[in-house]
């Protein structure tokens, strides 16, 4: 089997290989709920054997667990159709199987400031290297338009031996000077100065237009990257509190202080609460890459951005 290791930095490739992370991730979220609501049918049916709960808790154990289940099913569907689309983007042979060598965790953004982020934007685009480029391309080419109105000073030289024999062979010599006044170019001149000045103008606007689409990007992915990094931090403590609710709930029920109705709400809970930080993490993680596409540095920026520290 292959083994892909995150990322191929492209757009499209990293796009895909997050989403396979994400789904990778429900899978495994949705496998371990399967397990917890195994486990609480089981101590269902045990205390139940021993009289202490009635025959409705393990009723709703059942329904529990028979939705995990299918959660499970769509997940690991969900799961193999990402993976499939992602083979087809990185061009794997059809049917050819592969699995994921890394994941890519949680790691806080550097702490770059949003004038350093827009620093570096200009500084490495390779679009807006090369609109200005063009510019002083235009430049250039218009300051020699503008040389043609100057006189011209040509110098010709040469120099040699003429004679039957080297031994009476004379040096000779000639040189030459002139001056070209270009007096009947005027008209034609000005043309193509009016042609270049337009050329200038015309790529001066294409880097200005460039430079405030460059302004917006990293600012509009900025604010994403800010937004869903506080999203996260929310979604992460709720993942922690609803574990919490659900360890507290089942010690209630074996207890026998509460029915398993408030352990199944629990379970649904955490559920969701693990699909919050998912998505809140596949978002996070998208708004980097975003970030870094937008600085002109996809590959290095990315790799820095979702990569621990020392890997």
């Amino acid at each position: 089997a292959y083994e892909i290791y995150q990322c191929d930095w492209s757009s499209d490739v990293c796009s895909s290989d997050l989403q396979v992370i994400a789904s990778d991730a429900r899978a495994q979220s949705a496998r371990a709920q399967r397990d917890t609501a195994q486990a609480l049918l089981d101590q269902a049916q045990a205390l139940r054997q021993a009289g202490m709960v009635p025959g409705i808790d393990v009723i709703r154990a059942e329904v529990r667990l028979a939705s995990d289940k299918q959660r499970v099913t769509m997940a690991e569907n969900t799961l193999a159709k990402t993976k499939l689309q992602l083979a087809r983007v990185i061009g794997l042979p059809a049917g050819q199987a592969y699995t994921l060598t890394d994941q890519v965790p949680y790691v806080p953004s550097p702490e770059r400031s949003l004038p350093q982020v827009l620093e570096q934007a200009y500084r490495d685009r390779p679009d807006y290297l090369a609109s200005l480029e063009r510019v002083q391309a235009a430049e250039a080419k218009r300051k020699a338009v503008s040389a043609e109105a100057l006189p011209a000073v040509k110098l010709n030289a040469d120099y040699g031996a003429i004679g039957l024999t080297a031994g009476t062979a004379k040096s000779t010599f000639t040189v030459a000077a002139g001056v070209s006044v270009p007096l009947f170019e005027g008209g034609r001149r000005q043309g193509r100065a009016a042609e270049s000045d337009a050329d200038l103008r015309q790529r001066k606007a294409e880097a200005d237009d460039l430079k405030a689409a460059i302004d917006y990007d990293v600012r509009s992915s900025f604010l994403d990257l800010k937004a869903t990094d506080e999203e996260l931090q929310v979604a992460t403590r709720g993942r922690e509190l609803a574990n919490q609710q659900l360890v507290q709930a089942r010690d209630r029920f074996a207890a026998g202080v509460t029915n398993n109705v408030e352990v199944i709400q629990a379970q649904e809970a955490v559920t969701l609460a693990s699909e919050q930080y998912i998505s809140a993490l596949y978002a996070f993680n998208v708004a980097k890459a975003v970030l870094a596409h937008s600085m002109g540095t996809a590959e290095q920026a990315v790799l820095q951005f979702l990569r621990p520290q020392g890997r």
